[in-house]
């Protein structure tokens, strides 16, 4: 399979050298996660999503599939707290996020809860693939894994140029190690956010093809430069390369 920085791609490579997961636990569903529905269609998906507006879309997106959905904000604490619904464009709601604001206007009282309050007694399959993408509340949430860090193999969250850094740092505290850096998004020209895909050291040891540099003889096949694909890029548009 051709590689390249996509979250799709990412997953599907991840299945294709063996590795599995037994519970997909998605937090900032939004009205689905596309890429985690299509690769994991018989695996039991928590979904995690405080903004009603998309609760009918969630309905139809995920109708026959294994799924639970909790109608919460996740964040470092159980209790309550103030969600803010964004529109960007329009009035259809587009974005949510719990806001620390003191102000009552245009937020919505929500109840706020730990996901290792919340998973630490139940039986979902193991491990976990925890996807977070909650428009700049991430950090709270990673906060509130500390339980269960031992029962998650994978970590998709979206990191932006300003808390990419932080956020790296924080889960390679916990033992894990970047697989991918996916769905890179440019604005006006400049990096503006990507996602990263860590895996856990634990699951590294598991499979040797996480670790190929050091389980396979090295061949520059192998070796696949991202501006490779520049070229085709190019050819696409019928641009001529400059030598």
């Amino acid at each position: 399979m051709v590689r390249y920085p996509s979250k799709m791609n990412a997953l599907k490579h991840l299945a294709d050298i063996g590795v599995t997961f037994g519970t997909i636990i998605d937090v900032g569903t939004h009205a689905e996660t596309p890429e985690l529905r299509a690769m994991f269609p018989n695996q039991k998906h928590l979904l995690f999503e405080p903004a009603e507006e998309f609760f009918p879309k969630i309905a139809v997106n995920y109708a026959g599939m294994n799924y639970e959905l909790f109608p919460l904000a996740v964040s470092d604490s159980d209790g309550e707290g103030k969600l803010k619904k964004i529109a960007i464009s329009g009035d259809e709601i587009s974005h949510s996020t719990l806001s620390s604001e003191d102000v009552t206007a245009n937020l919505t009282n929500v109840c706020t809860a730990r996901l290792d309050t919340l998973l630490r007694d139940r039986n979902d399959p193991q491990p976990y693939l925890l996807k977070i993408d909650v428009d700049g509340f991430e950090m709270p949430i990673l906060r509130g894994v500390d339980g269960i860090w031992d029962r998650v193999d994978c970590v998709i969250i979206e990191a932006t140029m300003e808390t990419f850094a932080e956020r790296l740092s924080f889960i390679q505290q916990r033992n894990f190690r970047i697989f991918d850096i996916v769905d890179q998004c440019y604005y006006s020209g400049v990096f503006s956010q990507a996602d990263l895909v860590m895996v856990s050291d634990r699951l590294v040891k598991q499979h040797s093809r996480l670790r190929p540099w050091e389980t396979e003889e090295f061949a520059w096949e192998k070796w696949v430069p991202v501006p490779s694909y520049e070229a085709v890029v190019q050819s696409s548009f019928g641009v001529e390369k400059n030598d």
